[in-house]
């Protein structure tokens, strides 16, 4: 039919499909193969797909760990009111490359950026589109520490919106006794060239390590840092040192380091891992959090209009002492997702302060949740890794071989996961308090 037809017209047709459909018809013919793999056409596939508002918010990804069957679950969900789970076969193909599960650094069109360091640090960076079951790891970077100096990394995720390019962006922190004792390093990863780069900047403030979080919006990435400020107002490295929390923004485009104030109440006393920096409604958005271990209640504040400092609005309080794990996201309907402390996925309705059940059990840890919206692409076609479909069959079938397929009853599950998690969180968090002392 194509041969009947002005290329023009079967891109407008094509560009319009599901990408499910455009795989099975890239097998049709050579033609119809080179132009659906096309950089141009997937960038076209995209920009269409993005337009589309009805389809760029139809979709929540979910990602849990689920101690009954020692892996991770991504699932595909509608947010409607039942919060159907439209794709729960989703294959992972990592799981033997990480103790327990991976931290999702972030989710742009369509690819997810994991990162090896929860638990231990790999190193292992990839880039995975798991629609397309294509993923790209990345190679080593090019600067390093001895691994018997204390040291952390941090890295941001996103595409720069003017040439579609895909970045990572890699802090690396190496810090003694009572501070960081030498400037970060940062390197950026391009999807286009396939390498590393380091930029010649100075990284102006601090992140916590272990609990950092990034927010990707307008084509910048956030996260929730801090500087430490003497007594007498100047920023110094004695005990006697207070700090204040801001935004640290990195634009994907210029690949420039910024800052974003916060409001009084969360910038001057605050401990900065007791907050996280996130996306709610399209929205930048700070998590505050009581405490870190064992929450009892939790703040959302959000910018209204992004770059406005006075727009800042404390959106949601949730005080949900004993089952509160952690805010997740915000729902079409303005329900606030979030994590159980025993693992279950819930509903929460500000206004008439009532919790929904989600009819999906105790499906993980609550520190293993992940909830972001999610739009299908061909992104990684050309460069990603090939046949993840298979491997991840081979491991879904010896998982479901050994364990079965339920996940609603976790008695006699591996707990490893949840004491490892609790105790990162306690040596993180006594590590960070010496090292900011009080306030």
């Amino acid at each position: 039919m194509s041969d009947h037809l002005p290329s023009e017209i079967v891109v407008e047709i094509l560009k319009r499909l599901p990408v499910k459909s455009l795989l099975r018809f890239s097998s049709v013919c050579k033609s119809w193969w080179f132009l659906i793999t096309s950089p141009d056409f997937i960038t076209i596939h995209l920009n269409q797909t993005t337009s589309n508002s009805t389809a760029a918010a139809a979709h929540t990804l979910v990602r849990r760990y689920c101690k009954f069957r020692a892996k991770e679950i991504y699932s595909l969900h509608l947010d409607k009111e039942s919060f159907a789970d439209e794709r729960a076969g989703i294959e992972f193909p990592f799981g033997e490359q990480s103790r327990f599960y991976f931290r999702i650094v972030g989710s742009c069109n369509g690819i997810l950026c994991l990162y090896d360091d929860l638990f231990g640090n790999t190193g292992n960076i990839i880039l995975w589109n798991p629609m397309i079951r294509r993923s790209l790891t990345l190679p080593v970077p090019n600067f390093t520490f001895d691994c018997n100096d204390p040291h952390m990394f941090v890295l941001g995720f996103g595409v720069d919106p003017k040439t579609n390019d895909h970045k990572v962006v890699r802090i690396s922190y190496l810090h003694g006794d009572n501070a960081y004792i030498v400037l970060p390093k940062v390197e950026i990863f391009s999807l286009q060239l396939g390498s590393w780069k380091e930029i010649k900047t100075i990284v102006p403030y601090f992140i916590t390590e272990h609990f950092w979080s990034q927010a990707f919006i307008n084509g910048v990435v956030h996260w929730v840092a801090y500087y430490r400020v003497g007594k007498s107002g100047d920023r110094n490295r004695d005990r006697n040192r207070i700090f204040r929390c801001l935004v640290m923004s990195f634009d994907m485009g210029s690949e420039v380091f910024g800052e974003l104030s916060l409001p009084e109440c969360l910038g001057a006393g605050v401990p900065p891992m007791n907050m996280s920096a996130s996306v709610f409604g399209g929205s930048l958005s700070i998590l505050r959090l009581d405490q870190r271990i064992w929450p009892h209640s939790c703040s959302i504040w959000i910018m209204k209009d992004y770059g406005i400092v006075g727009s800042w609005v404390n959106q949601f309080n949730i005080d949900l002492e004993g089952v509160l794990g952690m805010a997740l996201g915000l729902r079409k309907n303005g329900e606030v997702l979030f994590a159980t402390t025993s693992g279950e996925l819930l509903s929460y309705n500000h206004g008439t302060r009532t919790i929904i059940r989600l009819n999906m059990g105790k499906c993980g840890t609550k520190d293993s949740f992940y909830v972001d919206s999610y739009i299908e692409s061909l992104v990684l076609l050309r460069v990603g890794n090939r046949d993840l479909g298979t491997e991840g069959r081979r491991m879904v079938e010896s998982t479901s071989s050994s364990s079965g397929d339920s996940e609603g009853d976790d008695e006699g599950a591996d707990i490893e996961v949840e004491y490892n998690e609790l105790w990162m969180k306690k040596v993180t968090v006594q590590y960070l308090t010496a090292l900011l002392g009080e306030p």
